[in-house]
């Protein structure tokens, strides 16, 4: 629910928000402040879960997109495993994180089962969210604003690929890098990227956000000159980086088939994408103050 007063469920609302920072807080090796955004014209507040590495030096940050799942479990308090895990490899490199609640702020939980059409909430809506996000971000003491890139898992990819897109107004502020885990890229292959390095990674056998409209649109950025690594992970189904067995979702109305899509962890992509992403973010990021490697990444043997 969406935490504006007045409200009689406010304190409730409140309540279940900490209870999310401290379960983040639990899992994780830093402080993790729960940060809250105005409300705009166009927005509710906007939730945020901040977990910077707890030194003065300059750091680069990584903004994290939730996919249509949203931030939570199904008790909308408990993050799902990837985040914590995420943070922690993040943290491990030297990175601040930043991940902004799109859903859990307008009062929704996963909305995978609706149809793109019927969803009260766009990419955007979530793309404006991101540039406001942003523009908090690069204020923040600590925070190296030449050094910030966004990571997103399918929805929030998409949102990812909507933020950085040159064409697109208001245009984002520089960004180093951008990571794409499985976005949807059917209405974006005009899209042109803002930011300095693009990593995009695709599950092969993916049937929700099928990989060759992705795969196509890398290589054209690649024939542009673009520095852009694209992986596509044979056998892999959309959440592949995951820890969850590959199921059948017939709740899912949005894929290849309208019968329902698969979707589940593949372990031996799941390395091959976290090595992948460690590496590409040392190049364009660097290590906590350290500069940026200039060796781009290169693609996998």
């Amino acid at each position: 629910m969406t935490c504006r007063p007045p409200a009689p469920d406010l304190v409730r609302c409140l309540a279940l928000r900490l209870g999310a920072a401290l379960a983040l807080l639990n899992t994780t090796a830093h402080a993790v402040d729960l940060v809250t955004l105005p409300a705009t014209a166009r927005r509710p507040a906007l939730a945020m879960h901040w977990a910077p590495l707890d030194d003065a030096a300059p750091h680069p940050t990584v903004v994290a997109l939730h996919g249509c799942g949203g931030l939570y479990q199904r008790d909308g308090r408990t993050l799902d495993a990837r985040y914590p895990s995420y943070i922690e490899r993040l943290h491990a490199q030297g990175v601040h994180v930043l991940l902004p609640d799109s859903f859990g702020s307008r009062g929704l939980g996963s909305v995978c089962s609706q149809r793109y059409a019927t969803r009260s909430i766009g990419i955007a809506d979530r793309r404006a969210d991101v540039l406001d996000a942003l523009d908090w971000l690069r204020r923040q003491p600590g925070v190296d604003a030449g050094r910030i890139a966004l990571l997103g898992w399918s929805n929030g990819a998409t949102t990812a690929l909507s933020t950085m897109d040159a064409r697109r107004t208001p245009p984002a502020p520089p960004l180093a890098a951008v990571v794409l885990f499985y976005p949807g890229c059917g209405q974006l292959q005009a899209a042109e990227p803002a930011a300095r390095a693009v990593l995009m990674q695709l599950g092969g056998s993916d049937d929700w956000t099928p990989p060759e409209p992705c795969a196509r649109l890398a290589r054209r950025w690649q024939a542009a000159g673009r520095d852009v690594v694209l992986d596509v992970y044979p056998g892999a189904y959309h959440g592949f980086d995951g820890t969850a067995p590959v199921r059948f979702r017939t709740d899912v109305p949005n894929g290849r088939d309208a019968g329902g899509v698969h979707q589940g962890g593949n372990p031996e992509a799941a390395r091959a994408a976290e090595a992948r992403l460690a590496e590409f973010l040392a190049t364009h990021l660097g290590a906590g103050g350290q500069s940026p490697r200039s060796t781009p990444s290169t693609p996998p043997r």
